[in-house]
């Protein structure tokens, strides 16, 4: 089904002697005046209204073909260029089975950061492949949570492209560290906060959590001074 998103903007004019704010609020109370009035606007006159319509691009989501359990894809892990089928209902798909981000999940199947575990291999098709791969996934409040391999040392720091630099990071956490220089404890300090067990609304969690991790950047900073 095509998808479209709307653009409205909604202008009018006033005269007053109020100040910035003060203009704010009244602007804020008049739009929900015309908000509240009928379609046609005759219970507030002296604005006009411009919709924009833009039909939205069709976006290819990964697909998940299959879900194994750890022990059906770990052992057939390989150094060597080898490829291995796996059956999902009709379908057989055959697999490499030496990628890099394997060695590291089955060294260790598990966030570093805030030890949530992966536990389930799930066969994916990423949009425009030829052939699928497996991803490593952990269950959190009944939903998948992707598992990634994370640069210990980031790239943009240096770092390479090595399984000694690679460690397991769920994707939240991995998000949350990004590029920075952060420890795993601070990575797990801010994870705790991003839980946001105080269910503080959604743009003043990621301002604290933006914030304090600003804070840590600039205490590592002046202890490294």
């Amino acid at each position: 089904m095509p998808q479209y998103k709307v653009i409205a903007t909604l202008t009018w004019k006033f005269d007053t002697e109020l100040n910035h704010a003060e203009c704010i609020e009244r602007a804020k109370q008049q739009l929900e005046e015309i908000l509240d009035s009928n379609p046609q606007g005759e219970d507030f006159d002296g604005f006009s209204v411009q919709i924009d319509l833009a039909r939205m691009k069709d976006r290819k989501k990964l697909v998940h073909l299959g879900e194994f359990d750890l022990d059906e894809v770990m052992p057939y892990i390989t150094e060597h260029e080898s490829k291995k089928d796996y059956q999902v209902g009709e379908h057989t798909y055959t697999v490499r089975m030496n990628s890099d981000r394997y060695f590291v999940f089955k060294s260790n199947p598990r966030c570093v950061a805030c030890g949530l575990d992966g536990s389930k291999m799930i066969l994916d098709m990423n949009p425009g492949d030829q052939s699928p791969h497996f991803n490593l996934y952990a269950v959190e409040d009944g939903r998948y949570v992707l598992m990634t391999k994370d640069h210990i040392l980031a790239k943009a720091r240096g770092g390479t492209d090595e399984l000694y630099n690679y460690q397991t990071m769920c994707c939240t956490c991995n998000n949350l560290k990004g590029h920075y220089d952060l420890s795993i404890q601070q990575v797990h300090e801010l994870r705790i906060l991003y839980n946001n067990d105080l269910m503080v609304p959604r743009k003043e969690l990621r301002d604290l959590v933006n914030k304090r991790r600003d804070e840590m950047i600039s205490e590592k900073r002046g202890v490294v001074g």
